[in-house]
């Protein structure tokens, strides 16, 4: 299979590179606004990151390939609206399965993860419609330039 090929298909290998990519700038962009609002230092927060960049990036991988199957089957444009709601869905079931793991390894309560989470969702939202637009228009321009 050439390489163009995967950017069309969405196969796992291009999944992978968009959910590696985005955790990996997200950790990196991330671990200063979770020191600055735990307190906790930059190691501390830069392992807090990667716990749940890696929680992340598993519900991104679930999360996009069921999106990409109702995409499919109801034939719907990724227009503005679509990638609110998208960003929203992701956003809402990544702080069901993250607040809890905060919360056990950062030793705060459930409210102040919670909390810590929606300081996380004011930056992620806008992050990941940001992200996956101009990761798209970029696999659009490879793949006219590779087609």
């Amino acid at each position: 299979m050439r390489f163009v090929d995967h950017l069309i298909n969405r196969t796992p290998y291009e999944r992978t590179f968009h959910a590696v990519s985005y955790e990996i700038v997200g950790v990196i962009t991330s671990t200063p606004i979770i020191a600055l609002f735990t307190g906790k230092n930059i190691g501390e927060s830069t392992t807090i990151a990667v716990i749940v960049s890696l929680i992340a990036t598993c519900w991104n991988y679930v999360y996009n390939y069921g999106y990409d199957k109702l995409r499919d089957h109801y034939k719907f444009n990724k227009s503005a609206v679509v990638r609110v709601i998208h960003g929203m869905g992701f956003e809402v079931g990544l702080i069901m399965i993250t607040v809890p793991v905060i919360a056990l390894t950062m030793g705060l309560s459930f409210f102040g993860a919670f909390k810590l989470e929606l300081a996380m969702l004011i930056y992620f939202f806008p992050y990941t419609i940001v992200f996956n637009w101009g990761y798209d228009k970029s696999k659009a321009y490879a793949i006219q330039r590779l087609s």
